[in-house]
């Protein structure tokens, strides 16, 4: 029916009007029930989108929308939704987290722990950056390096 092109302008214009922030709490939660995992991720990166319409995003099935939530600089974002992006299997998720300044130091702390050599290196220099990093990473039980 419709062109691959066509579709892809689509999920565009409509990630576009997204991102205008005029939306009313009812269009942005509209917007997060989209087809299209770009305008979902979209929706989930901003700090206006309603809580209930964020944490139904927490659980989509689209990485790049769970990475756009956990790019989403909200300051009332509850820890617990932190905490369950830290355990993401997708990379593109577990980066995102660890580059958003509003995710706390603890949890930061904690991928500083993890297995996977990319999250210690990350996690350790953005603790590093703040200057927290002793502080931080001593009340986690780990010993600075």
């Amino acid at each position: 029916m419709y062109s691959e092109k066509y579709q892809r302008q689509t999920a565009i214009g409509s990630a576009e009007k997204a991102l205008d922030p005029n939306l009313t709490d009812h269009e942005l939660a509209a917007f997060a029930r989209s087809p299209e995992a770009k305008v979902r991720a979209t929706v989930a990166e901003r700090p206006t989108t309603p809580l209930t319409a964020l944490l139904k995003l927490l659980e989509d099935e689209a990485p790049a929308v769970r990475a756009g939530l956990a790019r989403n600089p909200r300051p009332d974002m509850p820890e617990d939704v932190y905490m369950i992006l830290a355990q993401d299997k997708a990379p593109e998720v577990v980066h995102a987290l660890l580059k958003n300044r509003a995710v706390p130091d603890k949890i930061i702390a904690k991928l500083a722990r993890s297995r996977h050599k990319d999250y210690v290196v990350a996690a350790r220099a953005r603790l590093a950056e703040k200057g927290t990093k002793a502080k931080v990473l001593g009340m986690v039980g780990i010993a600075s390096s």
